[in-house]
């Protein structure tokens, strides 16, 4: 079984103990255990199927279906992330950046707020989702197998730690908790800023903002592709690209700086995983 199967199912076992466990937390608990069963066997069958009937295309398909397990298992970890606390503990998070920093900076970075600074740092954060196609194509289309599975297999810890960490503590963002603090109370762009702002409207989960899975995962994925054998200039552009995203998960107001933080914690925790499950493989 390929490291980010085993990965993927590590998660879902600590993930359906710890709602079965705050069930009463948990809305529609039942569900999200029997969707985790559901992937679970997934998993297995994929595992099974190329073990009976080794092709290339099967080999592709357990390589990178992990990558679309990470976005699947993060849409239902709002509810997930109730399990421990059962409510959103924003004021713990308040309260520990007024006294570490000694003030709140997605309310002071209101003070450069602009049109085209809004939608440049939109456009930043919205490129994220380019991080599960771009890379992953270009391994593709170089038969740089091994180099994709490592990738993959670094994201989806990332995402995964993300998860789990939800549920320590968790929490509905800035733009509601902070709401009324803001000037100018909302951020204005051109195309990009809108259209991201309606997305995290209506599809962002309450309760996954700390730590922060944009960061985790683009992290995990540049320092993936930093120890790749890929162009120098695209690992650049790469780094270049992740600490404008990371900026702009305070700026845009998704994220507590701490939430970033450890966000880029986690990446690095998520390589050295990914690294310790490859080894421990190969051998």
């Amino acid at each position: 079984m390929e490291p980010a199967e085993k990965a993927t199912l590590g998660y879902l076992a600590c993930a359906a103990v710890a709602v079965v466990l705050g069930r009463h937390n948990v809305p529609d608990a039942l569900l999200l255990v029997c969707l985790y069963a559901a992937v679970a066997a997934f998993v297995g069958a994929c595992f099974i199927a190329q073990s009976r009937f080794p092709s290339p295309a099967l080999l592709w398909l357990r390589t990178l279906y992990p990558l679309a397990c990470g976005p699947l298992l993060f849409s239902v970890a709002g509810s997930q992330s109730l399990a421990l606390h059962g409510r959103m503990l924003d004021e713990v998070m308040l309260t520990w950046e007024q006294q570490l920093l000694g003030a709140y900076p997605n309310v002071l970075l209101g003070a450069v707020a602009s049109r085209p600074l809004n939608e440049l740092l939109s456009l930043s954060y919205s490129s994220y989702y380019l991080y599960f196609v771009l890379p992953p194509a270009y391994f593709i289309a170089t038969r740089m197998h091994e180099a994709s599975k490592r990738y993959i297999l670094a994201m989806c810890v990332a995402i995964y730690l993300c998860c789990l960490g939800f549920m320590l503590l968790p929490l509905v963002g800035p733009i509601a908790a902070l709401h009324g603090a803001f000037m100018p109370e909302h951020l204005q762009g051109y195309l990009a800023q809108p259209l991201q702002a309606q997305l995290m409207a209506s599809a962002d989960p309450p309760g996954t903002c700390f730590p922060s899975s944009h960061v985790a995962g683009a992290w995990a994925a540049a320092l993936s592709v930093w120890a790749a054998p890929v162009p120098r200039p695209a690992k650049r552009l790469m780094i270049a690209a992740t600490v404008l995203l990371t900026v702009s998960v305070v700026y845009c107001r998704y994220h507590y700086v701490l939430d970033a933080a450890a966000g880029m914690a986690t990446a690095a925790l998520a390589v050295f995983l990914a690294k310790w499950l490859t080894r421990r493989d190969s051998n």
